[in-house]
């Protein structure tokens, strides 16, 4: 219950840092995009580990979210059909889609058996969406290059997100 209140108030002092500005979603683009994606650990829930600087060479895009996020769960069928489709295309092995749940492991491991999701997830990653990266709101998107460059970010869940991302993915991956 405390990591949760720590997260809601690491997400609402983000918010009004950025609220400032004229525009907070704009200002939280400019302060990310071009830019290089800070490296951090990685511990999915079936305990595989690795660095997201491993992932160099990939496309990679970077799920924030949490289970009672109604756009995180509008926007989640159209990933997976994303993610589905690049796989079609032969494009599996360029890229690599990261879900960062507030969830703890627990309820995540629940929720994915109703809700199955072929991504990497790490649960308890609020650190890392907050802390890190200083999320605005949820579901919030990264799309990093094969470089590790932060190219594109997509906030807030409709059905059309995942219609946006494929744009972003396919561009990166024809350079």
């Amino acid at each position: 219950m405390l990591k949760h209140i720590t997260i809601i108030l690491l997400s609402l002092l983000s918010f009004l840092t950025f609220a400032q500005e004229e525009n907070p979603y704009e200002a939280y683009k400019v302060k990310w995009i071009g830019k290089p994606a800070p490296d951090f650990k990685y511990k999915d829930i079936s305990g595989k580990e690795f660095f997201l600087s491993d992932l160099r060479g990939k496309v990679v895009l970077m799920n924030c979210w949490f289970i009672n996020c109604s756009g995180c769960r509008i926007e989640y069928p159209g990933l997976q059909n994303l993610k589905n489709r690049l796989e079609k295309q032969h494009k599996a092995d360029q890229i690599v889609l990261l879900s960062l749940a507030l969830d703890a492991k627990e309820q995540l491991q629940e929720y994915l058996k109703k809700m199955p999701l072929n991504f990497f997830h790490m649960a308890d990653a609020g650190e890392i969406t907050q802390g890190t990266f200083g999320a605005l709101g949820f579901p919030t998107n990264l799309i990093i290059d094969q470089n590790g460059i932060i190219r594109h970010i997509k906030l807030g869940g409709s059905p059309q997100s995942a219609d946006d991302i494929e744009y972003e993915m396919l561009q990166l991956l024809k350079k």
